[in-house]
């Protein structure tokens, strides 16, 4: 049996669909055991992986160093980029260490400050609750039924000891996260010095192993996700800094305690698309409302109202529509991130997503395009 091209293209996509299919089938059969793996080969490679990280924040200011201060320089272009990846990881290293050095002391002084005080914040909290019980004549056996038949203070104080283990493992985490952050600026920094080579690589096994037309798509795909990544995350990092400075003087101008501690919390967790202003206002409420609940109140819509400004003016001044995400499919992306693989998959959810529905619109395109169908006959009916 003679087969012609066209046939033999037509078995092998059959053939593709079909392992595809059943490559998803048992993924999501067994989506728990893929999920373990997944997260043990990333546990494996993490420091290679903060170091693609690490380069591709970096790529920008390494090539205006080698272009702009280096580009008259009369040195080989190998000793240009060894200079230029160095330097740019020493400005990098040295900014951070600058930001750390003036924020670590005053927020380690407002931690401090927030447990010696702890215990008499409850005290008062406790003397507020039973002076409302009082005034208005609750039952407190129902109360008490209401948080489990424990005195509330009891569980306040159960709740921090059960803290304190957990702080511990933080600071295990934290110390093997300094690891992984040295050896990840090794990787980055010979990955800057062979950016070249590396792409080259990829593109030589890309054409080598796929057809031309699916090479071509892939070099595609990377371009966009590229261009999709370092505009969400650099733009999203611009926009969380702006409000946690925001946020601080705002709490200054309102006389709130811990406006330090709290415009960290609330300007970390606004790297989380959606879900991350709430997020972060939570531990703010919560602290607030043990030393004053009038501060809780305050706090709340403060918080309220400036995640309202972010939302509607920051937010699309900064980030614009470079996403090209509605609404809906951003909240679907953190939701299904989130829920997929936890905090990480909430911030890396949208950017991931957002790649996804370009290459689904231009499909799309694509396809009416073949059958000479536009936009605009949709539009008429």
């Amino acid at each position: 049996m003679q087969m012609d091209e066209p046939m033999k293209k037509k078995i092998w996509m059959y053939a593709c669909v079909a392992c595809i299919a059943i490559v998803l089938f048992f993924a999501f059969y067994k989506f728990s055991a893929l999920k373990t793996f997944v997260q043990s080969i990333i546990g494996l490679i993490s420091p290679f992986i903060l170091g693609f990280g690490i380069a591709f924040l970096l790529n920008k200011p390494m090539m205006m160093i080698e272009t702009k201060l280096l580009g008259n320089w009369n040195i080989k272009q190998v000793h240009k980029r060894t200079i230029s990846a160095v330097s740019s990881i020493v400005l990098a290293i040295a900014a951070v260490s600058l930001f750390f050095y003036l924020l670590i002391p005053q927020l380690l002084g407002n931690i401090t400050s927030l447990v010696d005080a702890f215990p008499g914040y409850l005290e008062d909290f406790q003397k507020f609750v039973d002076q409302i019980i009082l005034e208005n004549n609750l039952d407190l056996e129902e109360i008490q039924k209401f948080f489990g038949g424990e005195d509330l203070i009891h569980r306040l104080t159960q709740l921090v000891t059960e803290a304190l283990p957990q702080m511990a493992k933080t600071i295990y985490s934290f110390m093997n996260m300094l690891l992984n952050l040295l050896l990840g600026i090794m990787s980055a920094l010979y990955m800057m010095m062979d950016k070249e080579k590396l792409c080259r690589h990829v593109k030589i096994s890309a054409y080598a192993l796929l057809p031309k037309q699916a090479a071509d798509y892939s070099m595609h795909i990377f371009q966009i996700a590229s261009d999709v990544f370092n505009n969400f995350i650099i733009g999203k990092a611009i926009d969380s800094l702006i409000i946690g400075v925001l946020c601080y003087i705002g709490m200054t101008i309102l006389q709130l305690p811990y406006e330090l501690l709290l415009s960290v919390i609330v300007g970390i967790t606004n790297m989380i698309p959606v879900f991350g202003p709430f997020i972060g206002a939570v531990p703010g409420v919560f602290i607030l409302l043990i030393i004053h609940p009038t501060y809780a109140i305050y706090f709340a819509l403060f918080i309220l109202l400036l995640q309202q400004f972010d939302g509607n003016i920051l937010g699309p001044l900064i980030l614009g529509d470079k996403l090209g995400l509605p609404s809906l499919w951003i909240l679907f992306a953190v939701c299904v991130g989130g829920g997929l693989f936890g905090v990480l998959g909430m911030f890396i959810g949208v950017p991931v997503f957002a790649v996804i529905y370009t290459l689904s619109k231009e499909f799309v395109a694509y396809r009416l395009k073949k059958k000479d169908i536009t936009l605009q006959t949709f539009d008429e009916t």
